[in-house]
């Protein structure tokens, strides 16, 4: 019985692969996995406040980047901006659904921009670069959000979730708290990269061989922990060595009344404010060489109203302490958010006026171009800027001064160092979110700039959290959100300059600047080979069209 030849086989029926253009779609799966991704974000943040999500919880939105095109990155960018800021920036409801739709969109924008550009790194082939590219773009996008003036931002930034992992805090002392972000997501988009290398299923892949690829992205994912386990370490060996203990220390008090409504105290419940921090200081043990009140604690215009001036010098007199409040301060009709400094004297020594106001909270952004834009002022307060930051001199300390918004800003806190602040000063006034989040998130933001600055950072909130917080970031005192109290420690004084403070953020813009420039130029050349569409597996690949 002879063979069967060639031409008597039976036909093989083949399934088409799946058109590149239909594969790369945003489809719900993956609007599921983006959202999914900002939930898990959120949950990083207060009041959760459960960080080592951070290390993975931006996964499923960095996979579902490699999957689709620079629009669709830019698509999925957006729900994840607005999903997550929705959640997070859900205080904003204060002020009416406008103001919280209006400020959501806006910042959700900048995490398109981030879709946008991670998408593009997918023409690459190497997991390596696509990873750090990625986590470039994201790192890139966190320091354009904080730095566009009057409407920067930094609340939400990777780095804030690990304020309480105090090893892994001080790398911020060389690389701020944008660089401890860059870890954070170059860990999640290397497991992302892995996972891509192993997921069954017809998606877009490199141009590179499977099994090359998938060894590649292994190997990324390993080395990525292994830094960052290794910074923890070195972290942790940092925080041994022994604090200089030549120099003289001082005890400082923050006082926390928990009053005030959704507009702060009211100018006609001055007394009431007045009584309660001079009871509540009257408390703190004899020997407090600086007592601190929050930002416009006493709601008058101290300048104008020489009766409170007054009693407030006689306090720090009776004290024997230096003594600073937040009040207002009237001038050639301008109205500024002000610290006054009085002595141990009774004198007033020295004003800092808020130079960094929060955009149509205390004051309208180009409202002198555009003056309908001050429809949309959510207070009647229109506060004017001061001249800059300064320093105080605490009978030859120096305080570095800031108010509340001012100190979500790293280089505010490193222009007062550089001024020759010796520790930080923060008065904020937190009585307009009494009963939000924002409280919590505003709060853990301060050990990130203790560690930036290597400073004792000393933070009195009107309804929380007044903390002093040492060098390495480690609360040393606090009082709970909420409640009346004092929290009092000894700070040492310091001088040197950390080098985060030296340099800033320029050498991680343009380390993260170069990554995601190769990884935006990383396309594959076309070799003898590569022609096919598919990859071993009949899976469309990247570059393929």
């Amino acid at each position: 019985m002879s063979a069967p030849r060639p031409d008597d086989a039976q036909p093989t029926t083949v399934s088409p692969v799946p058109a590149l253009e239909r594969v790369q779609r945003v489809t719900w799966p993956k609007v599921a996995l983006t959202a999914l991704s900002a939930l898990m974000l959120c949950a990083a943040f207060p009041p959760f406040d459960l960080g080592p999500i951070a290390w993975f919880g931006l996964i499923p939105l960095f996979f579902a980047l490699t999957q689709v095109r620079p629009v669709g990155g830019l698509a999925l960018g957006l729900i994840f901006g607005m999903v997550f800021m929705g959640l997070y920036a859900s205080f904003m409801l204060e002020y009416g659904f406008i103001a919280w739709f209006a400020s959501v969109a806006f910042e959700a924008l900048f995490f398109g921009v981030f879709g946008l550009a991670a998408a593009m790194c997918n023409r690459t082939a190497h997991p390596a670069l696509r990873a750090l590219a990625t986590a470039g773009a994201w790192t890139l996008v966190e320091m354009l959000r904080g730095g566009i003036g009057g409407l920067g931002f930094t609340i939400g930034d990777l780095g804030y979730t690990q304020h309480d992992q105090i090893p892994m805090l001080q790398a911020a002392s060389m690389i701020g708290h944008f660089g401890i972000g860059f870890f954070i997501a170059a860990i999640n988009a290397a497991v992302a990269q892995a996972g891509l290398a192993v997921a069954p299923g017809v998606l877009v892949r490199p141009r590179m061989h499977p099994r090359q690829f998938a060894t590649l992205a292994a190997r990324t994912g390993l080395a990525c922990y292994v830094i960052v386990l290794l910074v923890f370490i070195w972290g942790a060996l940092v925080m041994r060595r022994p604090e200089d203990t030549t120099v003289e220390p001082i005890e400082i008090a923050a006082v926390q009344a928990a009053l005030g409504d959704g507009e702060g105290t009211s100018a006609d419940r001055a007394e009431e404010a007045f009584a309660t921090y001079e009871a509540l200081s009257q408390a703190i043990p004899d020997g407090v060489d600086v007592i601190v009140w929050p930002e416009t604690a006493l709601p008058v215009a101290l300048n104008v109203v020489p009766e409170y001036a007054e009693r407030v010098g006689a306090l720090a007199v009776e004290k024997s302490a230096w003594l600073i409040t937040g009040a207002f301060e009237f001038r050639e009709n301008r109205v500024y958010n002000t610290l006054f400094v009085f002595s141990p004297e009774g004198e007033l020594t020295d004003t800092y006026q808020k130079a960094i106001l929060v955009p149509f909270g205390e004051s309208v952004p180009w409202a002198d171009r555009f003056p309908w834009l001050r429809k949309f002022a959510l207070r009647n307060v229109d506060f004017s800027p001061g001249p800059g930051h300064k320093v105080f001199d605490l009978g030859g300390v120096k305080a570095g001064p800031l108010i509340c918004f001012e100190a979500l800003f790293p280089n505010a806190v490193r222009t007062n160092t550089q001024l020759g602040a010796q520790f930080i000063l923060i008065g904020t006034s937190d009585a307009w979110a009494a009963g939000t989040n924002e409280i919590e998130q505003h709060s853990v933001t301060a050990p990130l700039r203790a560690v930036e600055a290597r400073r004792y950072i000393v933070r009195a909130a009107t309804w929380g959290r007044s903390q002093i917080i040492a060098p390495d970031g480690e609360v040393l005192s606090d009082v709970p959100v909420a409640k009346a109290g004092v929290a009092w420690h000894e700070v040492r004084p310091r001088t040197e300059l950390s080098a985060y403070n030296q340099w800033g953020d320029m050498p991680l813009q343009v380390f993260c600047g170069a990554l995601l420039w190769v990884g935006l130029l990383g396309l594959p050349r076309r070799r003898p080979g590569d022609e096919d569409d598919a990859d071993g597996n009949g899976q469309p690949r990247e570059g393929s069209a």
